[in-house]
C-alpha cells in the first residue's frame, strides 16, 4: 500500500461513506455478485466517477479506481458492472506499528 499506507500499519476506515465519494480513498470489494463464501477480492484505490444527470436523476457512465501506489494499475468499472462493487469503507487514518 505504500506510499499512503506503510507496511506494518493498521489502517482505520470510516464505514461506508455516505453522499459524493469523489476522489476519496476508499475501500472497495470487486466481484460481489456470486462471490459465495470468497465475497469476491479487496482494492484501496482514489475514487473518480463520471455521472450523466437525467430528468430522473444521475446515473454512472463509469468508475474509475485510480492507483494509489505507483505498482498497481487502475481500474475502470463501465456502468453495467458498478452493481458488482462495494464500498466498504473511506480512509480515516494511518497508524503505523512498530515491529517488534
Amino acid at each position: 500500500m505504500e506510499p499512503l499506507i506503510p507496511d506494518g500499519s493498521w489502517r482505520l476506515d470510516r464505514p461506508r461513506p455516505a453522499g459524493s465519494r469523489e476522489c476519496r480513498i476508499v475501500l472497495v470489494q470487486l466481484g460481489t455478485d456470486g462471490a459465495g463464501e470468497n465475497g469476491g477480492r479487496f482494492t484501496v484505490k482514489k475514487y473518480h466517477s463520471e455521472k450523466t444527470v437525467t430528468a430522473d436523476g444521475w446515473r454512472h457512465d463509469c468508475i474509475q479506481l485510480l492507483r494509489v501506489n505507483p505498482a498497481f494499475e487502475p481500474i475502470e468499472i463501465e456502468a453495467e458492472d458498478t452493481v458488482d462493487i462495494v464500498i466498504v469503507g473511506e480512509l480515516s487514518q494511518t497508524v503505523w506499528v512498530p515491529q517488534s
